[in-house]
């Protein structure tokens, strides 16, 4: 990305010839070998839909290979396929190498023009579709409608024409259970950045008494004690004061914790400007993820925070993301995950009135964007080349 589509991005008023700039780009791909293009008309805005080797007969195919970009206040996915998409024009990715002729590439990286054209206060800068529904609450119900576990699957609405249009895609390959179909749905999350600050403001100030109430706050705390060597010896680490409790404590001494609150400050210092991220994966998933977290992160782990955890097990929710509808259907071979990576318009309407005060604001910002772009496009080739 480059400073002028930065400030196009922030200007509301110019969201209409973005997306037409996109749909233009993706519609003059059609010289390029092995592709097809697809546009999907719904009541909220056309879906494009992106094809390699799509004409292979199903006999033929080795694997189905997805990547999904869902909701549009998060533009990793979007513009991470977008920049492979224009690696690929000008030849800087030579796609039949990479495509090895037996596999079949989707993408559907604009998977809410909704959301993308219309970003208001109310819609969370972009996030829920035009009725105010969460499209990543759907996946389980569209995929496995016998599930019955439907914990926060939006069950009171209607499966929305977009996660239908998915499915009836991926229909033909999804029929033959032998053909693995492998999912990469990127995401964007503001927890990245505002837990470890979160943190390091109420942690020393509260010691053994804190609450950790995320995951995640979790995961950084053991993030830092992994990279440190900071040895704990009463177990389990996080535990819940009584059976009922909504948050865990941990369990360190106030030194220990002392430790933990300085380490806490020093990564924060040494990964300024880098970009947080993490993979996470069904159970079915798991090896396949891990593996590929790994390989990704090594090649840029000079520009990403660092981390002990480039992968997660996502059991920490229960709802009908596209991770969790790989483990909620009986086909066996379906490896469903998501790359998180820090929100970068989490609250549109402030970004934009820090962009006007702010004369590092778009250097900055720049930066982190294109690092995240960077680490879309490596997961793409990276899941393109790893069985």
């Amino acid at each position: 990305m480059n400073m002028e589509s930065l400030k196009d991005l922030l200007n509301i008023r110019k969201r209409q010839k973005i997306y037409e700039r996109i749909l233009n780009f993706l519609r003059e791909l059609n010289n390029l070998d092995k592709f097809d293009y697809e546009e999907h008309k719904t009541l909220e805005g056309i879906i494009p839909v992106v094809y390699f080797n799509k004409s292979i007969s199903i006999s033929q195919a080795k694997c189905i290979k997805i990547f999904v970009g869902a909701q549009h206040n998060e533009f990793n996915g979007l513009f991470g396929i977008l920049k492979f998409l224009k690696l690929v024009q000008n030849q800087k990715i030579i796609i039949n190498e990479i495509l090895k002729g037996d596999q079949v590439l989707i993408f559907f990286p604009l998977m809410n023009p909704y959301g993308f054209l219309n970003p208001s206060i109310d819609n969370k800068s972009g996030y829920f579709l035009k009725n105010g529904t969460n499209l990543n609450r759907f996946w389980r119900r569209t995929f496995v409608p016998e599930y019955q576990n439907v914990n926060n699957d939006e069950i009171e609405y209607p499966i929305p024409e977009h996660a239908i249009i998915v499915k009836n895609i991926l229909k033909k390959y999804w029929e033959k259970e032998y053909l693995p179909i492998y999912i990469l749905d990127f995401h964007e999350t503001s927890l990245l950045e505002r837990f470890p600050k979160e943190l390091s403001m109420d942690l020393k100030k509260e010691s053994i008494t804190y609450k950790f109430d995320h995951w995640l706050k979790e995961g950084v705390i053991q993030n830092i004690m992994e990279l440190y060597d900071i040895k704990y010896y009463k177990k389990p680490l996080f535990f819940k004061c009584n059976p009922t409790a909504d948050h865990n404590h941990i369990s360190l001494s106030i030194k220990q914790l002392d430790t933990v609150f300085e380490k806490l400050l020093e990564y924060m210092t040494t990964n300024k400007g880098k970009l947080p991220f993490y993979f996470c994966y069904s159970d079915k998933s798991k090896d396949y993820c891990e593996k590929l977290a790994i390989i990704i992160y090594n090649k840029l782990k000079e520009k990403l925070w660092e981390t002990k955890f480039p992968s997660v097990n996502h059991r920490f929710h229960d709802h009908g993301c596209l991770v969790k509808m790989g483990d909620a259907t009986t086909r066996e071979k379906v490896y469903s995950m998501e790359l998180e990576s820090q929100k970068q318009f989490f609250n549109l309407f402030e970004e934009i009135e820090e962009s006007k005060t702010n004369p590092n604001y778009f250097e900055e910002k720049l930066k982190l964007i294109n690092i995240s772009l960077e680490l879309a496009v490596e997961s793409i080739l990276t899941f393109i080349n790893t069985s």
